[in-house]
C-alpha cells in the first residue's frame, strides 16, 4: 500500500513540475512579447496556457484521491495540501499571462511597452522561477528570497501607475494605450503575488508553517 502511495506522490510531483514549467514558459513568452512588436510570442503564450486548466483539474483530482484513499503522514499531508493550493496559483499565472498576451497583441503595432513595465515583467518572471525552484528543491532560503523581491515589484507598479495616470490627464489621445498598459502592469503585480504564494507553500512543505508576508 505504501509503495502505491509513494508512486502516486511521485506522479503528483511530476505533474506539478510539468505545470510549473508551462507557467515558466508562458511568462517567458509574455516577457518577450512586451519587449518586441512581433506578436508571435504573444500568440504562443496564449496557446500554451490553454492546457493549464485541464492540468489543474487533473492535479486536484489526484490530490483528492490521495487524501481520501490513503492515510498520509504529516509530511505527506503537507505535500498534498501545498500542491492543492499551488496549482491554483499556477493556473492563475497562466490566465494572467494569457490576458497580458491578448493586450500585447493589440499594442503590437505601437512598438514595445515602456521600460518600467518590461522591468516588472522580468522581475515577476524571476520570482515565479525562483518560487518554483524553491518548491521543487525544498529550498526554504530561495522561498524567502522570493518573498523579499515582492516589494520591488509593488514599487514599480506604483511608479508605472502614477506615470500613466499623469499621461492620461495630459494627453487624452494616449488614454486607451495608457489604460491597457496599466492593466498589464496590474496583471504583472498579481503574477508576483502568486509567486509569493508559491514560495509560502514551499516553506510550508519544509517547516509545516505558513510565513506571514
Amino acid at each position: 500500500m505504501r509503495k502505491t502511495f509513494d508512486a502516486e506522490l511521485q506522479e503528483l510531483g511530476a505533474e506539478m513540475i510539468d505545470m510549473a514549467a508551462a507557467a515558466e514558459d508562458a511568462i517567458d513568452l509574455v516577457t518577450a512579447s512586451l519587449a518586441a512588436p512581433d506578436d508571435r510570442q504573444a500568440r504562443e503564450a496564449t496557446a500554451m496556457t490553454q492546457n493549464m486548466d485541464q492540468n489543474e483539474r487533473e492535479i486536484e483530482n489526484r490530490c483528492l484521491r490521495l487524501l481520501l484513499q490513503q492515510q498520509p503522514v504529516a509530511r505527506d499531508l503537507r505535500t498534498i495540501s501545498a500542491a492543492l493550493k499551488m496549482v491554483t496559483d499556477l493556473q492563475r499565472i497562466g490566465d494572467q499571462c494569457a490576458n497580458i498576451a491578448e493586450i500585447s497583441l493589440l499594442l503590437a503595432r505601437e512598438g514595445p511597452v515602456p521600460d518600467h513595465i518590461r522591468e516588472m515583467s522580468r522581475k515577476a518572471s524571476s520570482m515565479v522561477k525562483r518560487a518554483i525552484f524553491a518548491y521543487a528543491n525544498r529550498e526554504e532560503g530561495a522561498a524567502h528570497e522570493v518573498i523579499g523581491m515582492d516589494d520591488a515589484v509593488d514599487a514599480l507598479f506604483r511608479e508605472v501607475k502614477g506615470e500613466l495616470v499623469t499621461l492620461i490627464r495630459e494627453d487624452r489621445e494616449s488614454a486607451d494605450r495608457a489604460i491597457d498598459l496599466i492593466i498589464i502592469a496590474k496583471y504583472l503585480e498579481r503574477i508576483a503575488d502568486h509567486a509569493v504564494n508559491i514560495a509560502q507553500w514551499a516553506i510550508y512543505c519544509v517547516t509545516g508553517s505558513i510565513e506571514p508576508v
